[in-house]
Parts: C-alpha cells; structure tokens; sequence
C-alpha cells in the first residue's frame, strides 16, 4: 500500500490509532472553539508545530505539507478574505490549515493498516475498511502523480501550466483507478 507514513519511534508515533484518532477529533473542536482570535491562532500554530517536532518530524515537514497544499490555501483564504475580512480570514485559515496538518501528522506517525484494522473492528464491514484504505492512499497516490507530472514536463523542457497539469493528473487518476477495480474484480472484490 502506497502511504504517507514515516517510521519513527517518537511518543507520536507509539500511540495507537485509536487514540491518535481520537485525538484528532478532539484537536479539530478546540480548534474550532479557540482559533478564533490572534492567541487562538498562535497557540494552534505553535501547538501544531510542537507536535510535528514531537513526532521527530522537522519543520521542513510541515512546510513540504503546506507547500503541497498551496492552491488550497488560496481556495480557502480568498473567499474568506472576501466575506470575513482580513483578520477573521486569517484565523479561520490558519484554524483550517492546522485542522489539515493535524491529520496530516495522523498520516505520518500511523500506519494504514493499523487504520484499516481499526475500523473494521469499529465497523465490523471489511468492505468500509477498504474504502478507507483507498482514499488514506489516494491522497499519497495522487501526489505521486502530480508530482511525476510535473517532473516529466520539466524534462521535457514543457512550462508548467495549471490546466495542462490537472487535466493530465485526471486522465492519469482516471486510468489508474480503472485498472485497480479491474485488479479487485479480478480478485473477487464486489466494489
């Protein structure tokens, strides 16, 4: 399975996944109840780096994941720019963003198949475990292709340009997904 997992041997990534889930909702309210203000937004900001350091993970890794999350980020801080102005903007982007980096870190200190294994116990539906399993590894798998796009236009000497690239990594998401059910009807999988 494709991944974003890093092995480590931090506190982080010693608690189980059920606990780490946990946590995550847990974090996600209080980002919601206190990032509501500039001592909100700080203390999420600096506790979210503090985890990432926790984890053994260096700041590069968060700047790697906002770098990878930068259309986002102007998806999300545009309109809210427009309709909640400059400061509320802010902070509720910030909220957003630290959300995001904290199930990112999920992904970085916990295997998917400790994921998986959770909730199909949780569930008891093999069939929902794998449906999990696929999105957590879309998210590293489309990565990887947008990536691999952006590289082979480069050596090709071909200036990046956004519409090319997405319809690209479409057709690219497109054809892989087709062959993956293909392998799971194979295998007798009923998607």
């Amino acid at each position: 399975m494709i991944s974003l997992y890093r092995p480590g041997s931090s506190i982080i990534h010693s608690i189980p996944a059920g606990w780490k889930l946990l946590g995550l909702a847990l974090s996600l309210a209080l980002i919601g109840f206190f990032g509501k203000d500039l001592v909100g937004s700080i203390v999420v900001a600096a506790g979210v780096l503090a985890l990432f350091l926790l984890a053994g993970l260096r700041p590069i890794e968060i700047l790697m994941q906002l770098w990878q999350m930068k259309f986002l980020l102007l998806i999300v801080l545009v309109p809210q720019l427009i309709f909640a102005g400059l400061e509320k903007g802010i902070y509720n982007t910030v909220a957003v963003f630290s959300g995001i980096l904290l199930a990112a870190l999920v992904s970085l200190t916990t295997k998917t198949s400790d994921i998986v294994e959770l909730i199909k116990r949780i569930t008891k539906s093999q069939s929902f475990a794998l449906l999990i399993a696929l999105s957590i590894n879309s998210i590293a798998l489309v990565i990887g292709f947008s990536k691999s796009i952006t590289e082979a236009g480069l050596a090709r000497g071909v200036k990046p340009n956004p519409v090319r690239q997405i319809v690209t990594l479409f057709v690219v998401s497109l054809r892989y997904a087709d062959d993956y059910a293909e392998g799971l009807a194979a295998r007798g999988v009923v998607v």
